[in-house]
């Protein structure tokens, strides 16, 4: 801390220090000082090297300044080019730094006049050097404390105490070093350092003061008060030369008033920081109405009263007769609160006690009832809640008009009943029971059942098309009948109401609406059509003609094309002619197919004939397979539909079950391993063994030793389809061969026992001797 530049001003004079005993005493005298102890007593109060004589107030190494810093300055005010020092802090929104402790042990303690932890202010210094830095004054006073020594340093970033607070210390002349807390403050380079020093500075001070619970009160100008500047401890105390820090707050267009004011601020912030709030002990949403009881005596709050941020909106007779719509509910020890709008503006919070509650949640009850819109209330209002209110009204009724209402909620309300109303699965809200009534405006249905007919429009002026009968619940325009002028319209439902009967309809698929019949000409009817029972072949030219599903040539109801019962026999139940056009209703032998024209139809079979069709034994094999196919029944007659190409059973033994005769060939049914396959042209098969040739013959047989394994058949194939059984069942017996046939190249015997038929088995399995 020894200065190599001195300022002409010094702010702060770490110094406490007078030129001697005697002088210190003199001034006392003077400025008419009462000091609580004698001069004797006071000796602790200045610092070892006075007293020893090693130092001297001009030459202690600190804050060292010729007596040119008491020149004439202003000392309230600065008139620089710099900004506002207050402003730019506010501005920029500073932080404070955080208390650091360093305390030094080797410093002397001692109490103040008043005894320990007693202090009664804050003497506010500057170091006076240019160019030293916190760490380096703290760093020189720790050496040569028995000159000087305070209890903080404060520079634009850290605030650093080396010394209890509690204790006094030598910064300022002994009558300071009683009283006072001493803090130095570090000198800056720029605008900003010195603007942040200072913000570090105030608060420093405000907190000293609200720990010590002493009042901001400046003693710059009248030498009274907690807040001393080192200039003021020599005008008004005495014991010091030093001006600090009054020509340093100068140099940047500071002063000391302002410092102050800043202080006093920092003070308030610590002091609200601490205020004891009420408790908020729930806050809830609510719904309610209430207007003003008691006005004297009650205000409106921004927060319940004394919570945090409470502050006042007004008195409350400002809202005196007006509807408060109640928004929330909180409760305080004191009281319950509720927090209201009023035209949609929220105002603030008021005490429950003050207001009359006339609507809560609580005065609804459930209801069931159904209703409708009066016919001259159309134009009355439904709200949020039953309350009228420009803030929760909703609508109108009249957009309801012609509608089914249901209450399922009412509620009296200063004597005025309400319905809560809905349409449908639609909430609407709450209106005035008087705006209701209990009496249907719609006409009645008598009956409404589906039917089945078609009808173009025959007169459209005057008429049009509802969502439902016209004047019945819920009916709405859909649009003018003309619109539909020409088209089919695919009736649906018939109703009828007092003025008339009415029919559902679709166009293209596509429900429209309900229309009066007798606007109609209905072409087609259910009961035009008559049952009959006739045979018929859709035409070989009419396969792509369509199938509906009632005698009517529209897309909605087209079920397919006829080329799907090609070659099949159809049945016609039932016929009609609808513009004199005949139709006919057909079916296969097991499905119901659909409505066609007539014309698309013929009674000529389109099937070949069959001239026989007879069981038969035989076993064959494929011979030709291309151009040849495997049929459910010969090709060409009637059901007849493709199985399989032919080349698929190439190779294996086809066993013969039937033949038939068609014009074109003869044909036969096959089965393979068991399973019936289908039909086909006998040309393409090589037959390897038929009945034919077989041959009678009478021969006496026994199975032979090493035979009795070998199997017999019902025919001379060796198929596991007409296998019967193994020889070993008749070894040692006598058995008579009455057939016999070679097939292919193999001789085959049926045998039998003397009475049971057996069957084929092959020759080389039986011998002429026992």
């Amino acid at each position: 801390m020894k200065k190599l530049v001195k300022s002409a001003v010094v702010f702060a004079s770490l110094a406490l220090i007078g030129t001697s005993a005697t002088l210190i005493t003199e001034k006392a005298s003077a400025s008419s000082i009462e000091t609580v102890q004698k001069v004797d007593d006071q000796s602790i109060y200045i610092p070892q090297g006075i007293r020893d004589g090693t130092a001297t107030e001009e030459h202690d190494g600190f804050e060292d300044e010729t007596n040119s810093v008491l020149k004439t300055t202003s000392l309230l005010r600065a008139t620089t080019g710099y900004p506002d020092v207050n402003a730019y802090i506010k501005s920029n929104k500073f932080s404070t730094a955080s208390i650091e402790k360093q305390l030094k042990s080797q410093f002397p303690k001692f109490n103040y006049r008043n005894g320990y932890g007693k202090p009664e202010g804050v003497v506010i210094h500057e170091t006076a050097n240019n160019s030293s830095t916190i760490e380096g004054e703290i760093s020189y006073m720790s050496r040569n404390y028995n000159n000087a020594f305070v209890h903080s340093f404060v520079d634009k970033s850290r605030i650093i105490q080396i010394h209890p607070t509690e204790n006094g210390v030598w910064g300022a002349g002994q009558y300071a070093n009683a009283r006072f807390i001493q803090v130095e403050l570090v000198r800056s380079k720029t605008f900003d350092e010195f603007a942040r020093s200072i913000n570090n500075y105030a608060y420093y001070a405000a907190y000293l003061l609200d720990q010590y619970k002493l009042p901001v009160d400046s003693a710059h100008s009248d030498g009274k008060g907690t807040i001393w500047s080192h200039d003021a401890v020599t005008r008004y105390l005495g014991g010091t030369t030093h001006t600090d820090p009054v020509g340093y707050f100068n140099q940047w267009g500071y002063n000391f008033n302002s410092f102050v004011t800043l202080i006093n601020e920092k003070y308030k912030a610590i002091q609200a920081s601490k205020v004891t709030y009420d408790k908020i002990e729930y806050d809830k949403g609510v719904t309610a109405y209430a207007r003003v009881k008691t006005a004297p005596g009650n205000a409106v709050w921004t927060r319940p009263y004394r919570t945090e941020g409470s502050k006042l909106v007004n008195q409350l007779s400002v809202y005196q007769g007006k509807n408060m719509r109640i928004l929330r509910e909180a409760k305080t020890p004191i009281t319950t609160w509720y927090q209201f709008s009023i035209d949609g503006k929220t105002i603030g919070w008021v005490d429950t006690r003050a207001l009359d509650t006339f609507y809560k949640q609580s005065m609804e009850k459930d209801a069931n009832l159904t209703r409708y819109v009066a016919s001259n209330k159309t134009g009355e209002a439904y709200y949020k809640v039953p309350v009228v209110d420009a803030d929760v009204k909703w609508g109108t009724i009249g957009t309801y008009k012609s509608e089914k209402l249901t209450v399922d909620k009412q509620a009296t309300v200063e004597g005025q009943l309400w319905y809560r109303v809905k349409a449908g699965s639609t909430f609407i809200g709450w209106t005035k029971a008087s705006n209701l009534t209990a009496t249907s405006p719609f006409d009645k249905i008598e009956y409404d059942k589906g039917v089945t007919a078609y009808a173009r429009v025959k007169t459209a002026p005057g008429n049009a098309v509802w969502t439902k009968p016209y004047r019945t619940e819920g009916s709405k325009l859909v649009n003018q009948l003309s619109v539909y002028q020409g088209k089919n319209m695919r009736i649906l439902r018939e109703a009828k109401t007092p003025i008339t009967t009415w029919y559902q309809f679709s166009i293209d698929g596509k429900v429209i609406g309900w229309v009066d019949t007798r606007a109609l000409d209905t072409f087609y009817k259910q009961s035009m059509e008559q049952s009959t029972n006739l045979t018929r072949y859709v035409t070989a030219n009419k396969t792509g003609e369509a199938y509906y599903k009632v005698p009517v040539a529209d897309s909605d109801v087209k079920w397919g094309t006829l080329a799907t019962y090609k070659n099949e026999k159809l049945t016609v139940d039932s016929q009609a002619t609808v513009e004199g056009q005949l139709w006919y209703r057909v079916r296969t032998s097991t499905t119901f197919i659909g409505w066609t024209k007539a014309e698309n139809l013929t009674t000529t079979p389109p099937f070949d004939a069959i001239e026989y069709d007879k069981g038969v034994t035989a076993y064959a094999r494929v011979k030709t397979a291309p151009g040849n196919a495997v049929w459910t029944k010969p090709y060409r007659t009637e059901g007849s539909k493709l199985v399989n190409q032919l080349s698929v059973y190439q190779g294996k033994n086809m066993r013969i079950l039937r033949e038939a005769k068609t014009v074109i060939t003869t044909w036969y049914q096959f089965s393979i391993d068991g399973k019936v396959i289908g039909w086909v042209d006998t040309r393409a098969l090589d037959t390897f063994y038929k009945q034919s040739m077989e041959k009678d013959t009478n021969l006496t047989r026994y199975v032979i030793a090493n035979k009795v394994n070998e199997a017999y058949y019902k025919v001379p194939v060796v198929d596991a389809d007409v296998r019967w059984g193994t020889l070993a069942a008749y070894k040692g017996q006598k058995l008579t061969v009455d057939k016999q046939a070679t097939v292919e190249g193999q001789l085959w015997y049926r045998i039998r026992t003397s009475s049971t038929f057996i069957g084929w088995t092959k020759a080389s399995n039986l011998s002429a001797t026992k």
